[in-house]
C-alpha cells in the first residue's frame, strides 16, 4: 500500500482493509534488445514471459528480488537536507542523487552488515509519486508534473539502474476516489499517462524496464454498484469490468509499440486473482504476468494455514498459469503505542516470513519488491527515512522480528538460482574447468557417488562414505555462459543428468550419457563459506541429499534451493 503524505489518508486505508480482512476470514519468440545486467557483475538480458515463468532470452526462468520505491522527497531523503545541499535546492536532482545512492547499496553483493555476502537485489519498483503526479482523487491531477519527473529523474534513474543490474517496474502512485478505479475519467488519465511513458524512447521496449499497470485498485463497477471483493455473488462481474479497464492501457501501451513487460492487477488491495486464468487479460504479445500484494494483516498474520488459504483461493490460479511479481510486503512484530495503521505489517520472521518463504518457494515463479526501502533500512544523515548507507531497519531487536535481516539472506539463496549467477556474479570462484573433484555434502561430510561403480544410463546417484575411487571423482567443465557439466571419472561418457529433463522438486539426480542437455549443465555458485551450491540450469533447483540423510546410500535429488546444508557442497581437487 502506497501511501501518501498525510495520515488521514493511511486511517482510510485502513478502515477499508479492515472490512476487506473480514471478507478474507468469511470467504476465505526469443526477444530483442542490449544486454542488461541482473545486479553488479551479473550479465542477464532482457525478459519476458513465456508461460507462467518471467524467463531471459534463453527460456531460462528467472526470479527478481528488490524493493519497492516511490520518487517524491517524503520517501527518499524525507526531511534531511543532505542531497538538497548537494545540489543546490534541486529537489529533482536531489531525488535521482537518493536513488542511484540506493540502488547502489541495494544492488552489491559485497559483504554487508556483519555478512559474507551482499543484497543481490536485481530490480525496483519504482513509482512516480503524487508529489509531481498530482492527488487525482482530490483533483490536483498534473500530468505536466508527470512529464517532467520523467524527464528529470525516472529516464536518467533508468539509465543508471541498467549500469548496476537492476530492472524498473514503472507504476504510478494514483490515487482513487472512494476506491472506485474504473471511472471513465480514471482510465483517460491512466491511458494518457502509459501512452506518454510508452512513447518515449528511453521507456519504450527498454530492456530493463516493465509497467505495473494500476496499484491497489479495490472496487470496479457492475450491476449498479461497485464492489470486488472475492466471495460476492457478482465478483466475475466486477473482475469482467477491471480487465475490460485494464485491456485498454494494455492496447494504449502495444499501440506505442512497446513490448515492456506488463504487470497487471487484481481488485481490493491486490488481493484477488482467482478469475485471472478463466477470464484472461487480452495482450497481443501475451507478455504479462500479475502485481500481487501480501501482507500479514489481511488476515493471516502469523498463522500459517490461513495463509495458504489465502493463497490458494486468492493467488493460485494466477500463479499457476502466469508469472508472479509480489509488488508490496511488508512485516514486523508490532508493539504498544504503535500507529494502528500498523496492523497491516503485524508478522514476525518465525512466523509471515518463514510461511512466506515456504509458499513462494513452491510456487517457484514469484518475485518480490519489499514494501519499501524505509523498512528495510534505519533513517540516518543523508535520509530520515531510509539511509542508503545505514543499517538494517531494527536489525538484532527480537521484540520486532523485522523483514530487514530476513530478506537479506533469502534474495541471497534466491541469487543462487539466477541464470549464471555466483556470489558476485563470479560462477565457480576458485574452481577450475578440466580439473578433477571429489564433491562433499556439507551436512554429512560424504560424497556424491556413483552406486556400485556401475556404467549404467538412468542410474540414482548416491552419497558415501569417502573411500578415494573413481565411482566418487568429477570433472568439471565449462561449457560457457556460467554452466558447467560434470563427468564421471568412473564412465568418462556419462555426466550428472536430472531425470526426465522435468521441473519437478524430488526429481532424481542420475548418472546419464552426455546428451549435452540443459538438463545436464548446472551452475555451481560459490556460497562465500567454502561450500557450493549446484544449480540445474533447465530447472533452476538444486541437487540435495534427500531427506538431508546422514546414511550411506542415501539419494540424490533436485529441489527448490532453500540454502539448507543438505544443498551445500565442497569440491576437493584430486588426482585421477
Amino acid at each position: 500500500m502506497t501511501g501518501g503524505y498525510k495520515v488521514k489518508k493511511m486511517w482510510m486505508s485502513l478502515s477499508c482493509k479492515l472490512l476487506l480482512v473480514l471478507a478474507l476470514l468469511i470467504t476465505i519468440a526469443p526477444w530483442g534488445g542490449s544486454r542488461a545486467e541482473a545486479w553488479v557483475g551479473m550479465p542477464m538480458g532482457k525478459l519476458h514471459v513465456s508461460g507462467k515463468n518471467l524467463v531471459n532470452s534463453n527460456n531460462q526462468p528467472v526470479l527478481l528480488n528488490g524493493w519497492h520505491q516511490p520518487s517524491g522527497a517524503y520517501w527518499t531523503y524525507q526531511d534531511s537536507n543532505y542531497y538538497l545541499n548537494l545540489h543546490g535546492n534541486n529537489r529533482h536532482a536531489a531525488t535521482l542523487a537518493y536513488l542511484k545512492d540506493i540502488t547502489d547499496t541495494f544492488a552489491d553483493t559485497s559483504p554487508k552488515y556483519g555478512s559474507n555476502h551482499g543484497w543481490n537485489m536485481n530490480q525496483v519498483r519504482l513509482f512516480i509519486d503524487r508529489q509531481d503526479m498530482g492527488d487525482v482523487a482530490a483533483g490536483t491531477y498534473n500530468f505536466a508534473g508527470v512529464q517532467t519527473v520523467t524527464q528529470n529523474v525516472i529516464i536518467p534513474y533508468i539509465q543508471y539502474a541498467k549500469t548496476k543490474g537492476v530492472y524498473v517496474v514503472l507504476g504510478l502512485d494514483f490515487t482513487l476516489k472512494d476506491d472506485q478505479a474504473t471511472t471513465a475519467s480514471n482510465l483517460q488519465k491512466f491511458n494518457q499517462i502509459w501512452g506518454y511513458l510508452a512513447s518515449r524512447p528511453e521507456i519504450k521496449s527498454a530492456d530493463n524496464v516493465h509497467f505495473e499497470l494500476i496499484n491497489e485498485p479495490v472496487k470496479s463497477y457492475a450491476n449498479g454498484h461497485w464492489g470486488g471483493y472475492n466471495g460476492e455473488n457478482d465478483f466475475v462481474d466486477h473482475w469482467n469490468d477491471l480487465r475490460n479497464f485494464q485491456n485498454s492501457i494494455i492496447s494504449t501501451i502495444r499501440n506505442q509499440g512497446a513490448d515492456n513487460v506488463i504487470w497487471a492487477a487484481g481488485l481490493g488491495y491486490n488481493q484477488f486473482y482467482s478469475l485471472t486464468a478463466s477470464h484472461p487479460l487480452t495482450d497481443p504479445l501475451n507478455n504479462y504476468g500479475y502485481a500481487v500484494h501480501w501482507y500479514p494483516g489481511y488476515g493471516a498474520y502469523d498463522n500459517f494455514s490461513i495463509l495458504q488459504d489465502q493463497w490458494n483461493t486468492n493467488v493460485k490460479a494466477a500463479a499457476d498459469k502466469y508469472p508472479i511479481n509480489i509488488t508490496e510486503v511488508t512485516w514486523f512484530k508490532n508493539k504498544p503505542g504503535d500507529s494502528a495503521y500498523w496492523n497491516l505489517f503485524n508478522g514476525s520472521n518465525e512466523g509471515f516470513g518463514t510461511n512466506t518463504k515456504t509458499i513462494f518457494n513452491a510456487a517457484g515463479n514469484v518475485s518480490i519488491a519489499a514494501h519499501m526501502n524505509g523498512f528495510i533500512l534505519e533513517p540516518g544523515q543523508r535520509s530520515s527515512f531510509a539511509d542508503p548507507t545505514a543499517g538494517l531497519k531494527w536489525d538484532g531487536d527480537a521484540s520486532r522480528s523485522a523483514m530487514g535481516r530476513f530478506l537479506f539472506n533469502w534474495y541471497h539463496e534466491r541469487a543462487q538460482s539466477y541464470p549464471g549467477s555466483g556470489n558476485g556474479g563470479g560462477p565457480t570462484t576458485g574452481l577450475v574447468s578440466g580439473a578433477t573433484y571429489k564433491i562433499v555434502a556439507r551436512h554429512s561430510n560424504m560424497v556424491i557417488d556413483v552406486p556400485g561403480g556401475q556404467n549404467q544410463n538412468n542410474l540414482q546417484l548416491q552419497q558415501w562414505s569417502d573411500l578415494g575411487g573413481n565411482p566418487q571423482k568429477w570433472v568439471l567443465t565449462s561449457i560457457g555462459g556460467g554452466s558447467y557439466t560434470l563427468t564421471s571419472v568412473n564412465s568418462p561418457d556419462k555426466v550428472i543428468d536430472i531425470r526426465n529433463g522435468t521441473l519437478t522438486n524430488g526429481e532424481a539426480v542420475q548418472l546419464m550419457s552426455n546428451l549435452n542437455t540443459t538438463a545436464q549443465h548446472f551452475k555451481v555458485n560459490d556460497l562465500g563459506n567454502g561450500y557450493w551450491s549446484i544449480i540445474n540450469v533447465n530447472s533452476n533447483k538444486a541437487i540435495e541429499v534427500e531427506n538431508a540423510s546422514t546414511s550411506d546410500g542415501a539419494k540424490l535429488q533436485q529441489n527448490t534451493y532453500t540454502g539448507a546444508t543438505n544443498q551445500q557442497w565442497k569440491f576437493i581437487a584430486v588426482s585421477n
